[in-house]
């Protein structure tokens, strides 16, 4: 019997067998897969936790026009462009100011640093096939001290982020396609937080319809005025080698790939003013500058006049109705410099700097 044992235990396995496992097992795991799409919109309403968020809309937004052979204008930045632009109420005073058509898409992330965008605008939005790319910044997002903060880790511990960072675009590759088709892939990071009871479904801390299909966040109202955010998040406002190389390395990916990149500066509330000195705004402009790309100033005396206190959620996000007016203004700037149109009204308040 122990010899029988032996001679059992040992019977060849062919490669033929093998891959009949392994073609089972990856049948399994594609039909568990196909059956937890279905059952969770029965589950939850809540995004994929691909990245934070709000703007999970935005980025797959972006991967459907891909698909589709429709290269957008692409709005990226940090929370501030988030709920600055729509790209609805753009494409609109596009159509109305030139009768022609556009596409675009917010891809901002909230806590998103120069960091970030130095890794999400190579490895997500240009292999997307963007017409413009018009990156949203603030001197918060170009401090050395944001660039490895709680946001920036935040942002690379989740899968996009992950992707983004990836040296490898083998590796990037593959995530994005799992991220695309994979509703296991996809929904990890919830089922996780379901699993462990550590946050309920649905419990996602902000209304599902706020982020709409094309990436806006949807702000309203005003929250306060409190000046902490300037004196705390903005300032001292200082500048390091390794801040510079990164709006360097984007200006240079940019050219190098040919993409057509604005920086767009986003406006602050005019309280701001009574705390960034004139010496702040010259070393955040030296930094911009040296990026060697467009930069489209919307942060001057009469920007922030024309917009008023009623379009500012707080001292540094417009709420949905100064972005109503922001998005149009950047419309017709779009509309000046890539049409060759006139700049007429309140969008004259911009400072161009090619």
């Amino acid at each position: 019997m122990h010899r029988l044992f032996i001679q059992d235990s040992e019977s060849p396995r062919t490669i033929p067998k093998l891959l009949i496992l392994l073609l089972g097992i990856f049948a399994c795991l594609i039909i568990v897969d196909r059956a937890f799409g279905l059952i969770l919109p029965r589950l939850t309403i809540e995004p994929p936790f691909i990245l934070r968020l709000q703007n999970v809309q935005g980025v797959e937004q972006l991967w459907t026009m891909s698909a589709a052979n429709i290269k957008p204008i692409v709005f990226t930045g940090s929370s501030e462009m988030h709920v600055g632009v729509s790209p609805h109420i753009f494409n609109e005073q596009i159509k109305a100011a030139t009768g022609e058509t556009v596409d675009s898409v917010n891809v901002s992330i909230w806590g998103s640093v120069a960091n970030i965008q130095h890794d999400l605008i190579p490895n997500l939005i240009i292999p997307n096939h963007p017409q413009v790319i018009i990156y949203g910044v603030e001197m918060r997002a170009l401090l050395p001290a944001a660039q490895n903060g709680i946001e920036a880790n935040d942002f690379w511990n989740k899968p996009l982020g992950h992707a983004v960072s990836s040296q490898s675009s083998l590796e990037r590759n593959i995530l994005y396609w799992l991220m695309q088709n994979s509703n296991l892939i996809r929904y990890r990071d919830n089922l996780r937080e379901w699993l462990t009871t550590s946050r309920k479904i649905n419990a996602i801390g902000y209304s599902r319809t706020a982020v709409d299909d094309l990436g806006y966040f949807y702000q309203e109202g005003i929250i306060d005025r409190n000046p902490d955010i300037i004196t705390t998040e903005f300032l001292p406002f200082t500048v390091t080698d390794q801040t510079q190389q990164l709006m360097t390395d984007i200006g240079t990916t940019c050219k190098q790939t040919g993409v057509q990149c604005v920086l767009l500066n986003l406006p602050l509330h005019e309280m701001a003013y009574q705390y960034i000195k004139p010496e702040d705004i010259a070393l955040y402009h030296k930094v911009l500058e040296a990026a060697g790309l467009p930069i489209w100033d919307f942060d001057t005396q009469a920007c922030r006049t024309a917009l008023g206190d009623a379009s500012f959620y707080n001292p540094n996000h417009l709420n949905a109705a100064g972005a109503e007016i922001f998005s149009k203004w950047v419309a017709n700037v779009y509309a000046q410099v890539f049409f060759n149109l006139p700049l007429k009204g309140d969008a004259t308040c911009a400072e161009l700097n090619s």
